[in-house]
């Protein structure tokens, strides 16, 4: 922006490692940083738990774009293997141009995102200032500030350019980078290209690795070294640099175990399960919060939400049916499913996701939002790729389909490839990945089945512009480096021509 107002860390609190709310308020000053937050280690330490709420917790103007876990529910309902039936998230179901740079989607994800790395540039500078703290007090925070920032530019890289195997042969825009905490004079930066962002964030997350070594967290909504890795191994994947998007992948799950089906049929609430790496982590003050009426909990149909207590539901999230049909009869996920008569015209709900009741009370629930489970897949995947890999491809990802009662796959080739991402929407359905896979993997969306009868029956090409989040209007008017003329020969995302396609 042409005068970026910083998120400033403006109080301090008790630290906690669940939560802290109140860190977080926008300030067109950045003198905070220095003068009042950043005199001592405990200072740095809340300024970052700061942005963890942010990440976690923060809705900004609106409760349906409520911290990351919103975002999760967005990226399924615009893919093939949800159905929602009433409620907000039916705009971005229905592609009602949710993607649009005068829509509030837009703007919202750009200001979550550019706020979140504005306070995270004031922890990655003002931190190694502090005279009194120690070598591995800086890097502690540091890597985990340098962690998130990377993740940040990596999704807002995602959400706003196609994807890399499309966009960097034509070194196509990417995202605008600050590395430094800005101020009312900063002048806003122009988008660069999308190697510029691939490179910064490469650059932050290797960084933040070596910089994590040794940490020990106190909590699973903090980011440590195996979830910094597992990053890695997503953008690598992005990348299709499949040797380190294996290599990534293994380090990242290396202390985790799979979920056991038992842990699958006790629905996913609870953030100790050992094979969940980074997730949302609730407490009886921000549930609600984090949650509202834009939650998991909330939107997914299932036997708490439909026989439950006294508590408000959506009941908006079902299943097609044929996505129900694509998992094997003893498969125990597809046990995790169940057909509902009376929703709309006869849905499949599903029980992965509920909040566990205390009579008619909610307990607080967790939310993964990295398992061990996709790291395996994300190492089978590149296997499958690498030249000489298709038998580990072939065991690993059969690990995974032996044990939730599927056939383990025999195919080879791209026949091979195939199986696992079916495999990916099979074991992470409801977990955010499903748009992003359909982009990365130059995919259209064909819904199938009965989306028809909720006019959920879209279909688009694949390598469409409508994959792609246009710059929000306020950016581009207040920006003088970003133009709204449309590409190639301006700044702006195309939105209007959904046939248009990148050959």
């Amino acid at each position: 922006m042409k005068k970026i107002k910083i998120a400033a860390i403006a109080a301090l609190a008790s630290l906690c490692a669940v939560s802290c709310q109140g860190f977080l308020e926008t300030n067109p000053t950045s003198s905070v940083s220095d003068n009042q937050v950043f005199t001592s280690i405990q200072g740095a330490n809340a300024a970052l738990n700061g942005c963890y709420n942010l990440l976690h917790f923060s809705a900004g103007s609106r409760a349906d774009l409520n911290g990351y876990i919103s975002q999760i529910c967005t990226f399924d309902a615009t893919g093939e293997d949800l159905i929602v039936y009433g409620g907000w998230y039916g705009y971005d179901y229905n592609f009602w141009g949710h993607q649009r740079g005068d829509i509030f989607k837009s703007q919202g994800l750009w200001w979550y995102y550019y706020v979140l790395i504005n306070n995270l540039n004031s922890v990655i500078y003002y931190t190694p200032k502090i005279e009194s703290a120690s070598e591995a007090e800086i890097n502690n925070i540091v890597g985990q500030a340098l962690a998130m920032r990377g993740w940040s530019y990596f999704m807002l890289a995602q959400l706003f350019q196609h994807t890399y195997q499309l966009s960097h042969p034509r070194n196509m825009p990417g995202v605008p980078i600050y590395t430094e905490p800005t101020t009312d004079q900063t002048e806003g930066k122009p988008r660069g290209t999308i190697d510029d962002t691939f490179n910064q964030i490469l650059d932050d997350l290797t960084k933040a690795e070596t910089m994590l070594s040794g940490y020990s967290r106190t909590a699973k909504n903090h980011v440590d070294q195996s979830v910094a890795q597992g990053i890695l191994a997503r953008v690598y994947l992005v990348m299709q640099d499949w040797s380190k998007a294996a290599e990534y992948a293994a380090k990242a799950r290396a202390k985790y175990p799979l979920t056991t089906n038992e842990q699958w049929n006790a629905g996913f609430n609870d953030i100790s399960t050992p094979s969940w790496m980074w997730g949302l982590m609730q407490d009886e003050e921000n549930q609600l919060t984090a949650n509202g009426d834009y939650g998991p909990f909330a939107l997914w149909a299932n036997w708490v939400t439909r026989n439950g207590g006294d508590f408000w539901s959506f009941n908006c999230f079902y299943l097609p049916d044929a996505f129900v049909n694509l998992f094997e009869e003893n498969d125990i996920r597809r046990q995790q499913m169940w057909f509902k008569a009376d929703a709309g015209y006869g849905l499949y709900c599903s029980n992965k996701f509920y909040q566990l009741t205390d009579g008619k009370k909610l307990v607080p629930a967790g939310f993964p939002y990295m398992r061990s489970d996709e790291m395996l897949l994300i190492e089978a995947e590149a296997k499958a790729h690498m030249p000489g890999s298709e038998a580990e491809a072939q065991a690993i990802v059969g690990q995974l389909q032996a044990m939730r009662g599927e056939t383990p796959t025999i195919k080879t080739g791209d026949s091979l490839v195939e199986d696992i991402l079916l495999e990916r929407r099979k074991e992470l359905y409801g977990e955010g990945f499903a748009w992003l896979d359909i982009i990365r993997n130059c995919k259209p969306i064909v819904r199938e089945g009965n989306h028809d009868q909720y006019s959920g029956a879209v279909k688009i090409p694949a390598k469409s512009w409508r994959f792609v989040y246009q710059i929000p209007n306020n950016e581009i008017l207040n920006n003088p480096n970003i133009n709204s003329d449309p590409w190639p020969a301006g700044d702006q995302n195309v939105f209007d021509a959904i046939t248009v396609t990148l050959e």
